[in-house]
């Protein structure tokens, strides 16, 4: 069934309610955030960018916010803000039925494959959107980007909300292979294959391709862009009252890396995210980004795009990086009439 679109009503009721949170909200020390953001990257052996708002005032803190960062699985939440605008606009529908076959598998991370045999295995639209945010699969992802037109759709619906900085290009299976020195065939839907062709590649193109990808504007974001776009998700205003609702509900549930953002909170805090994480390619790893809406334990909520390149050694000293910045954004909240906490991050 159709989730209606609620009307101008709704929304008005929504956007105030949004507005009076808000208000009742308190701030961040947007000063000691920055520095302490600033102390963090130059500390981080590896590229990253930040961005920070406070719904409250405005202001935006960060460290390389302008900057082009690859989104690697943060795209599948812009999918869905396309997928979802069409819905409120009535051309498509979460309850349509959709029936995945052996041919429909992507790469990488794909829990949905052990669901499809030979005779194909149907669910619905819906299910497939929270499988891609929540879960970031890449069946569910390859599979609604296609249905809804492709990136040029998701392009499309960024566009006219006037969210700059964020480009989406490719899908997964075509981004993966690329990022590897391959062009897809359908023979890589099986993942031996796919890793067997991936390791022939002589190390000199691992390692072009490598660089290449990591100064490629297309799949990029920067920092400051996906957090205004979180910001204005959360206030309301990209999608109708229902489709906001359902997008931040999902997200309040993604089940996928809890070493990031989720690691770095503070007793009463919550977080809504969507990370993504890249390949590793001859000891580098691509990428390992964490973006989301934390909430205050006063109900106030901050966008916050963590999004870090060309990290060197174990993945886990990105993880790490990030739950310290969303440390930092607790030690600089100060609640309404109260003051930020002292100390280090």
């Amino acid at each position: 069934m159709r989730m209606p679109f609620l009307g101008t009503a709704c929304a008005a009721v929504l956007a105030l309610a949004l507005a009076m949170s808000t208000a009742a909200a308190g701030t961040l020390d947007m000063r000691g955030l920055q520095a302490r953001l600033d102390r963090l990257a130059h500390d981080f052996p590896g590229h990253a960018g930040i961005a920070v708002r406070d719904p409250a005032t405005g202001a935006v803190a960060g460290v390389r916010a302008d900057q082009r960062f690859p989104e690697q699985s943060v795209f599948k939440l812009t999918v869905a803000i396309a997928l979802l605008d069409l819905v409120d606009k009535g051309a498509t529908d979460l309850d349509h039925k959709v029936t995945l076959y052996p041919e429909d598998r992507s790469v990488y991370w794909q829990p949905l494959a052990k669901n499809i045999t030979p005779g194909g295995w149907t669910t619905t639209l819906g299910d497939l959107m929270v499988r891609m945010v929540a879960d970031s699969d890449n069946i569910a992802a390859d599979t609604v980007l296609r249905l809804i037109g492709g990136p040029a759709t998701v392009q499309a619906a960024l566009n006219a909300r006037g969210l700059e900085g964020i480009r989406v290009d490719r899908d997964e299976r075509h981004l993966q292979s690329d990022i590897l020195g391959l062009t897809w065939t359908d023979a890589y839907r099986e993942p031996a294959a796919f890793q067997a062709a991936a390791d022939a590649v002589p190390t000199a193109t691992r390692i072009a391709k490598r660089d290449a990808y990591l100064s490629d504007p297309r799949d990029t974001a920067t920092p400051a862009g996906m957090a205004l776009l979180l910001e204005r998700l959360n206030k309301g205003d990209l999608l109708s009252p229902a489709s906001t609702r359902r997008l931040l509900d999902i997200l309040d549930h993604t089940t996928t890396q809890p070493h990031r953002l989720k690691a770095g909170l503070g007793a009463g805090w919550a977080v809504a995210h969507k990370p993504g994480a890249g390949p590793s390619v001859e000891g580098v790893t691509l990428a390992n980004n964490d973006v989301g809406l934390m909430t205050a334990p006063d109900g106030g909520r901050y966008a916050v795009a963590v999004y870090v390149a060309s990290v060197h050694g174990p993945r886990e000293g990105a993880d790490a990086f990030i739950a310290a910045v969303a440390r930092a954004v607790v030690e600089s909240w100060q609640a309404k009439g109260g003051r930020a906490k002292e100390g280090r991050t």
